[in-house]
C-alpha cells in the first residue's frame, strides 16, 4: 500500500511531541493538557494517513489539505523545538544565582513571557489541527485504517538474493564466526562494523543477518536503522515492534518499557543489528540503553552495530570492531564492469583501458564504483567515456570528500530534466535547506 509523504513528518513529530524534554518544558508552562491532546491529534490523524497518497494524487481536496497538515505539522515542530530549548536551558541554570533568577524577569528571556507566549503558540497550533481534523471527520476525507505497525525505517531493506556482491564473503565468515562462538558468553556482546561511508557497511550485515548459519542459531533475528535518532525510550520501542511485530502503545517511561522488554524477549538468544550508529556521547549508552538490552536475553547474545566513527565502536563495543576495507583491484574491476557493460554498451577494447583508469580512481570504494559504473553504463560513445576518464574525480579527495565529487560528477552528467530535479540540492548548495520529501 503507497505511503503518504506526510506520514513520515507526523511520526517524527509525534514522536518528539511525546518526548521528556517537551513534556518537562510544557509542565513548566502550565500547557501540558495541551501538549497531550496535541499528540492524540497527531496519532489520529497518523492511523488514518497510511494510503493516503493513491487518494490525494487523484482528489484535489485531499491534496490540499494534506499540504494544509503538513504546513500546521512543521509549525508544530518548531514550537515543540522553542519548549525542548526551555527544558535545556533550565536545566542549565540549575545553582544559578536567586539575585540572577530575579533579574531574568526582567530581561529579554523572561521566563513569564516565555509561558505567555509558548501558550499561545502552543494553543494556536492546537486550534489550526483541530480544525483540519475536524474536517477530514466531517467530510471523511481519509478513510479509517489499521494503526500503523512496525515504522518502516526499523527495519531493513531486504538484500536481494540475485544481487552479486563483490569482495566481501571473507568479511561475511569473519563475523559469521564471531557470532556464532560467543553462544557460551553470558554477557551480551556488542561488534561493532565500522569504516567509511560507502563501503559496504550495511551491506555486509545484511550478509550476515540472512546467512542461514545465524538465522538458525539465533533465536529472535532483529534489525534496526538508527542514523541520528539515538533515545533509548525510542529503540527499546523499536525492539519490542521488532519482537513482536505489532505497534508497541506504552507510555515513554523507561521502566515500563523495560519490563515489557524482559516480557518479549526473556531468555531467548537474540541478535539486534543496530544500522548506521551516529552517537557519540558516551553516556546515552552506558547509562541508558546499554542496562536495557543486557537485562534481556540468554546467552550468546549478540548486537551488532555498523558505524563510520572509531569512537563510536570504542564507546559500544565489546568485542575487537571489524574494520571494513576497500575492495582489491580485482573486486574492483568485477564491480565496475558489471554495472558499466550493461544497457547495451559492450566491452569493447578501446572502453577497457578507460574503465581500468577510472576503476583506479574510485580507490576500491563500492559506492563510488556502482555510482560511476551506472552513470558509464548509459553511455555510448567513446568521447563521453574519454570525457568522465579525464574528470578530476579521486585524484586528490580523500574519505566523504571523495564520495560527494564522484556524486557531482554523476549529476553533471544527468539529463537537464533530471537535473531541474536537483537543482537546489543541499549537496551542491551547503546554505541551502529543503523539505526532504521533494528531495527524494
Amino acid at each position: 500500500m503507497a505511503e503518504s509523504p506526510l506520514l513520515p513528518v507526523i511520526r517524527g513529530v509525534a514522536s518528539k511531541v511525546a518526548g521528556a524534554l517537551v513534556q518537562t518544558g510544557t509542565r513548566m508552562c502550565g500547557v501540558d493538557d495541551d501538549r497531550y491532546k496535541l499528540e492524540r491529534q497527531l496519532l489520529a490523524v497518523q492511523c488514518k494517513l497510511t494510503g493516503a497518497k493513491v487518494k490525494s494524487e487523484t482528489n484535489q481536496y485531499v491534496k490540499r489539505w494534506m499540504k494544509d497538515f503538513r504546513t500546521v505539522t512543521y509549525e508544530a515542530d518548531d514550537v515543540l523545538d522553542d519548549f525542548q530549548y526551555e527544558a535545556l536551558h533550565c536545566q542549565a541554570q540549575i545553582g544559578v544565582s536567586r539575585t540572577h533568577k530575579v533579574l531574568s524577569h526582567f530581561t529579554s528571556h523572561s521566563p513569564l513571557l516565555f509561558r505567555l507566549t509558548m501558550s499561545r503558540k502552543l494553543r494556536n497550533v492546537l486550534e489550526k489541527i483541530n480544525e483540519l481534523v475536524t474536517e477530514m471527520n466531517t467530510f471523511g476525507l481519509l478513510n479509517s485504517v489499521e494503526p500503523p505497525q512496525v515504522l518502516c525505517q526499523q527495519t531493513h531493506s531486504a538484500l536481494d538474493e540475485y544481487a552479486e556482491i563483490f569482495g566481501r564473503d571473507d568479511d561475511k565468515e569473519v563475523v559469521v564466526k564471531l557470532l556464532l562462538d560467543k553462544q557460551d558468553n553470558q554477557k551480551l556482546q556488542v561488534l561493532p562494523i565500522f569504516g567509511m561511508g560507502g563501503l559496504g557497511k550495511t551491506t555486509l550485515a545484511k550478509m550476515v543477518y540472512k546467512d542461514h548459519r545465524v538465522q538458525h542459531h539465533f533465536h529472535l533475528s532483529m534489525w534496526r536503522c538508527v542514523s541520528e535518532n539515538f533515545g533509548a525510550t525510542t529503540l527499546v520501542r523499536s525492539v519490542i515492534e521488532l519482537a513482536t511485530k505489532v505497534t508497541c502503545n506504552l507510555p515513554d517511561n523507561l521502566e515500563i518499557l523495560r519490563g515489557r522488554l524482559q516480557e518479549v524477549i526473556g531468555q531467548k538468544r537474540y541478535l539486534l543489528v543496530l544500522d548506521d550508529i551516529w552517537n557519540e556521547e558516551e553516556r546515552k549508552w552506558e547509562d541508558d540503553l546499554k542496562p536495557l538490552l543486557c537485562s534481556v536475553g540468554g546467552p550468546g547474545s549478540v548486537v551488532v552495530v555498523t558505524c563510520r566513527n572509531q569512537q563510536v565502536a570504542s564507546i559500544m563495543g565489546t568485542l575487537g570492531p571489524h574494520k571494513l576495507a576497500c575492495l582489491s583491484e580485482e573486486d574492483s574491476w568485477e564491480l565496475f564492469s558489471k554495472k558499466s557493460f550493461s544497457n547495451g554498451v559492450e566491452e569493447r577494447a578501446e572502453l577497457v583501458a578507460i574503465v581500468k583508469h577510472i576503476v583506479k580512481k574510485c580507490r576500491g570504494l563500492p559506492l563510488a564504483l556502482k555510482t560511476m559504473g551506472g552513470l558509464m553504463s548509459s553511455k555510448q560513445l567513446v568521447q563521453e567515456w574519454e570525457a568522465i576518464e579525464e574528470s578530476s574525480i579521486g585524484d586528490s579527495l580523500r574519505g566523504k570528500d571523495e564520495i560527494l565529487s564522484i556524486l557531482k560528477l554523476s549529476y553533471r552528467h544527468l539529463t537537464s530534466e533530471m537535473k531541474q530535479c536537483f537543482a537546489f540540492c543541499p549537496l551542491f548548495h551547503k546554505d541551502f535547506e529543503m523539505e526532504k520529501d521533494i528531495l527524494i
